[in-house]
């Protein structure tokens, strides 16, 4: 496991922090506003508040590399440098249990889908398993991976510049024009999902991993959800409910947040199901930035539609 340095996306041009340099001190003595500096539970809500802050703010999401977002345990100096920040971006539905042990100040927590509430949806009996490095967790009973739907992504957005514009609002006009381009961006997302998705028809669809439910929802995909992990080979047990599973619902495709190993990937294709990779993005990534890797999830989801898959 990786103890990598949270990965800023926001560019910062005064040093912060105690002592600061003489610029910093000169800027803030002729009354110029210091760099906002935000601390995000993921990996979208920083690429929204990098977007559409620009360079007058400093967007980092602190989950080292490597770790679920939604699964991370802060050590005490990574919750102090989130308790200092100007903004805490949350994502809601449940996302991010640490924030819930901790105390953070309420007056620069900011809950994007404080509105959406009405639209969560509900998974069910929390399901208790272990894989990876993070070893046994529990999802809990709300779906929380919300931006998968792109009409919920443009909404906590819309929230991430609200709350840039209450912090400052000298900047309102280049917030507001920022969140345009991005909301007309995750719009042709949105009209590009949809119509790859009348094209299935209900077609059977199996997700690796229960965290695609906003992104069925919208979409009216028939879809049933395993527990399968990218890096870990299935167990025959495993095989086994798959077997029983494809009886009621005899899925030919399946959906990962990441590639799977060859030698899952060469069992599914005997069992004529090919995998599709559907990155969420809840954390940072190694490479591209979050609309990239949706405009790919996308391109692969028009090519299983199109049937050139």
């Amino acid at each position: 496991m990786k103890n990598a340095l949270p990965c800023t996306v926001g560019i910062s041009l005064v040093l912060g922090g105690c002592g600061g340099g003489d610029k910093a001190s000169s800027e803030q003595d002729a009354g110029s506003p210091s760099i906002l500096v935000i601390r995000t539970v993921n990996y979208p809500l920083q690429y929204f508040a990098a977007r559409i802050g620009g360079d007058t703010i400093e967007a980092l999401c602190p989950v080292p590399d490597g770790i679920d977002p939604s699964m991370w345990s802060p050590d005490p100096e990574a919750v102090a440098a989130v308790q200092e920040a100007d903004l805490i971006l949350l994502n809601g539905a449940d996302y991010a249990g640490w924030i819930q042990r901790v105390a953070l100040p309420e007056n620069r927590m900011v809950n994007t889908t404080r509105e959406l509430a009405d639209r969560y949806l509900v998974q069910g009996e929390a399901v208790t398993h272990t894989h990876g490095p993070d070893g046994e967790h529990a999802h809990g009973t709300l779906a929380s991976t919300t931006w998968l739907d792109p009409t919920l992504a443009v909404e906590q957005a819309r929230a991430v510049m609200e709350a840039l514009i209450q912090a400052r609002p000298e900047h309102e006009e280049q917030f507001r024009g920022a969140f345009d381009d991005l909301e007309a961006e995750l719009e042709d997302l949105d009209r590009r999902l949809a119509r790859a998705a009348k094209t299935l028809e209900g077609r059977p669809i199996l997700f690796s991993h229960p965290v695609y439910q906003y992104l069925e929802q919208r979409y009216e995909l028939n879809g049933l959800s395993l527990h399968w992990e990218p890096d870990e080979v299935p167990t025959e047990a495993m095989w086994g409910e798959l077997g029983n599973l494809l009886e009621a619902h005899p899925a030919q495709v399946i959906f990962w947040e990441d590639e799977p190993l060859e030698e899952t990937m060469n069992r599914l294709d005997s069992l004529g199901i090919r995998s599709v990779v559907y990155a969420p993005a809840a954390g940072v990534p190694g490479s591209g930035d979050f609309l990239s890797i949706m405009h790919r999830n996308v391109e692969g989801f028009e090519k299983l539609a199109s049937g050139n898959f």
